[in-house]
């Protein structure tokens, strides 16, 4: 199968089991432990909290975001 074809099952998928597919593939990339990406993710949370709070990024809207995933999904069939 192609990964095109992949995705287009995947998406397909009930909300849940894509967060728990992307979930596994996520992990298949880290050679990180799980307890090591979660300190990541938390390090790089608060460090994104702390520039927003102080002006230093913007935030998208939710609209925004999405229209921005969906085109960015279209360029990648």
């Amino acid at each position: 199968m192609s990964v095109r074809e992949i995705s287009i099952m995947a998406l397909k998928l009930p909300a849940r089991s894509r967060a728990l597919l992307a979930d596994v593939l996520l992990d298949s990339l880290d050679e990180n432990s799980t307890e090591s990406n979660e300190k990541a993710w938390i390090q790089l949370a608060k460090k994104r909290d702390e520039d927003i709070s102080k002006g230093r990024a913007a935030c998208k809207t939710h609209a925004g975001l999405m229209k921005a995933a969906r085109e960015a999904l279209r360029c990648a069939r």
